[in-house]
């Protein structure tokens, strides 16, 4: 192998590691991330995380018991999905802030079908491309 080709291999996998420790850094940002909103009426404070699930759920001012149900769950609702919202922004800005973007929409490519947990955790090439376990109903 010629020296040259050797020095672009040495820069390429560089290069790669680099990206790798990147992503791995940007991941662990992503997974603390955490978000509270306030619904527009100032009624809902919701707290949530890059899993979706809320965290935490707050009534600021006392504005709830003044409302009917349906009003208090459209506050509800609108706060969560500020909280969701605000989520995958900066999900969104740490990804691209290393050079990473989340899978299209469309999907189809190998970048799609990439899993980059198992890539970052040092799965072989079969288990990053591999399709998703598909889980049925796992009750008994």
């Amino acid at each position: 192998m010629s020296s040259s080709l050797e020095e672009q291999q040495q820069q390429a996998l560089a290069q790669f590691m680099k990206k790798r420790e990147a992503l791995i850094e940007a991941r662990q940002q992503i997974k603390s991330i955490s978000v509270t909103a306030r619904s527009r009426d100032g009624a809902v404070e919701i707290t949530i995380g890059t899993d979706g699930t809320p965290s935490g759920l707050r009534f600021p001012n006392n504005k709830f018991k003044e409302m009917t149900g349906q009003a208090l769950a459209a506050s509800v609702l609108e706060a969560m999905a500020a909280s969701r919202a605000q989520v995958t922004s900066r999900a969104t800005a740490i990804m691209e802030s290393v050079g990473g973007t989340a899978p299209s929409a469309a999907g189809g490519g190998v970048l799609d079908r990439l899993n980059l947990d198992r890539l970052l955790d040092g799965g072989t090439l079969e288990e990053v491309l591999a399709p998703p376990a598909t889980g049925g109903d796992k009750r008994g």
